[in-house]
């Protein structure tokens, strides 16, 4: 009976030669992929595990497997789903276990493995065998690719022409696909999926503007022994906006020396900063209008960015809760909607000309309950009695757009990896933006070992310059406005405070106020709320722009407040 198990399968097509599988927690690629094994529901026991559907594939460098569980379960925590893969497709030289010789044996939520062969018995972490699965959030369907090149105690891990493949819940009692012992038969020998086409780090596009987001693991951006690696990346890329996360005890002056001294802004532009919350630090040359704390408490903050032509876009950058905090995490995607809700209407902290591009990056930590993730890309509040209704993200009334980039070379999307964690590589660091009003043209996430030779020298860089770098890769988009946002003519009109600048300051800070035919008075104050400094102008005076002598105050975050009077208007300055 176990020969017929095997054979049958080998003798069956495995899957649509020509296409791609992506692994990034998105699986309409396996639509074109023929399933391997289909599985009876009702029979998956009291795990809520009850698979449905096994498929494999596999190209030149890895084997590919995708599953369905029908219940969300969240794969690297909490679950006794096991899998169990032959590998040289001989009987005696595995663990001997549902009727198979299981070479390699994955324990999900321990994240832990085995290998076998014959009597010896390695303890393997995800690493060693190049497993990368996904997503990182609870999910009823699951991906992951093995790396077929493995070496285990000096041994090719895959040494055979076909493999064996089964799932199992538990020891005994849940469910298992195949049902029959053997597992699932799916044959290496034959041709594969090819791999999607190679990407390149190009000059950023025409027109567009380029935007980096980057976790830099702990201050990495003032560690002199990193500082070399995070060099020649950011010359690579060159970015107008740079979004950094885990800046924790570097300031937002040691961050922008940083870049001055790597990167010359564009010709007449010159770097600008900020940082509002406990991590996150902005730079860029674009205009920095005006910006917000998202919620207190968290690591969220907003900007209102100009670009040199005269476009706006709202940036959120955030860094949110990382591993159990479930809690936290939902209160920061809602916290991030609401904030977005009061920019879409008038009489809130801020109001948004109409058609506004937005976006948020950061790494979000989305390891957990998917609820935070839908939150985030529907606008569906959780905690509605605190942060109020509900409201679609994108100005079209749509859900804001998830936009996934992958790796050079490989198929793959992880933004973190630590190979001694025993966490699997994971998409941690996102980019959501409204598909309304802005496009996406190119994109990469850099990961240096794996560009070749050729184009790490074409680009000044070093193979290892990533993982001496950060924990996180860097990812960029190159965006670019869909239309002219349109702006309201008495939002234009009527009085407010025009632009901030220089941001960061030293000795001056120029404020440009809408013109009023009143007396306006422009007072700073520090976040005791005491006031600083004070200037003053009469009706009718020109130009609009009142300026403040700031030499004497100490370096961080003030708030200007401008009053004609009747009106009165905020904004956020960050002084050297």
């Amino acid at each position: 009976m176990r020969i017929i198990c095997f054979v049958i399968p080998l003798l069956l097509p495995a899957l649509a030669v020509g296409q791609s599988v992506v692994i990034d927690g998105r699986f309409a690629d396996w639509d074109s992929i023929a399933v391997a094994r289909t599985d009876p529901t009702g029979d998956g026991g009291t795990s809520g595990i009850d698979f449905t559907n096994l498929q494999i594939a596999h190209d030149d460098a890895r084997v590919y497997i995708h599953f369905d569980t029908g219940a969300e379960i969240l794969l690297q925590e909490n679950n006794p789903l096991r899998l169990y893969v032959d590998t040289d497709g001989l009987v005696s030289t595995g663990q001997q276990i549902h009727g198979m010789s299981a070479e390699l044996t994955w324990s999900f939520g321990g994240r832990e493995g085995q290998v076998r062969y014959d009597f010896n018995l390695f303890t393997v972490n995800h690493a060693a065998i190049g497993l990368v699965p996904s997503p990182t959030m609870t999910s009823s369907a699951c991906e992951l690719s093995i790396e077929r090149g493995t070496r285990v105690a000096g041994q090719q891990l895959f040494s055979g022409d076909s493999i064996h493949v089964m799932l199992v819940v538990g020891e005994s009692g849940g469910d298992r696909i195949p049902d029959l012992n053997g597992g699932t038969a799916y044959r290496l020998d034959i041709p594969g999926i090819h791999p999607p086409q190679p990407l390149s780090l190009q000059p950023p596009v025409s027109g567009a503007a380029r935007l980096l987001t980057w976790n830099t693991l702990q201050d990495g951006l003032i560690d002199q022994s990193r500082q070399d690696a995070f060099r020649r990346i950011l010359t690579a890329v060159h970015p107008d906006i740079m979004c950094f996360q885990e800046c924790f005890d570097a300031t937002a002056g040691q961050v922008l020396l940083f870049v001055r001294s790597v990167l010359d802004p564009p010709e007449g532009r010159s770097w600008r900063t900020l940082k509002l919350d406990q991590g996150n630090v902005l730079i860029t040359h674009f205009d920095i209008e005006d910006s917000w704390l998202v919620q207190s408490g968290y690591r969220e903050s907003a900007s209102l960015l100009r670009s040199p032509a005269g476009k706006p876009v709202l940036l959120i950058n955030a860094h949110f809760r990382c591993c159990e905090a479930d809690a936290e995490r939902q209160q920061e995607a809602d916290g991030v909607i609401a904030f977005l809700r009061d920019a879409k209407s008038f009489d809130g902290r801020l109001t948004l000309a109409k058609g506004t591009p937005m976006m948020l990056v950061g790494d979000l930590n989305l390891v957990g309950d998917r609820r935070q993730y839908e939150t985030l890309i529907t606008g569906d509040i959780a905690d509605n009695a605190r942060y109020g209704p509900d409201i679609a993200p994108d100005w079209a009334g749509g859900e804001w757009t998830d936009f996934v980039s992958r790796h050079p070379v490989s198929p793959l999307t992880f933004t973190w990896r630590n190979p001694r964690s025993s966490y699997a590589p994971a998409r941690l660091d996102y980019i959501l933006y409204t598909r309304s009003t802005m496009e996406i043209v190119a994109d990469i996430i850099v990961r240096t070992d794996d560009m070749s030779a050729v184009a790490l020298a074409r680009l000044g860089l070093q193979s290892d310059d990533c993982d001496v770098a950060s924990d996180h890769f860097p990812r960029f988009v190159d965006f670019v406005w869909k239309e002219t946002s349109p702006v309201r003519e008495a939002a234009l009109s009527a009085f407010g405070i025009a632009a901030v600048f220089p941001q960061p300051a030293r000795d001056v800070l120029h404020v440009d106020v809408r013109a009023t035919s009143r007396d306006i008075r422009l007072t700073m104050h520090d976040l005791l709320g005491r006031e600083v400094r004070r200037v003053e102008r009469t009706a009718g005076m020109h130009p609009s722009r009142m300026t403040l002598d700031i030499r004497g105050l100490q370096s961080g975050l003030y708030l200007l407040r401008a009053t004609d009077g009747i009106d009165t208007v905020e904004r956020t300055a960050v002084l050297l």
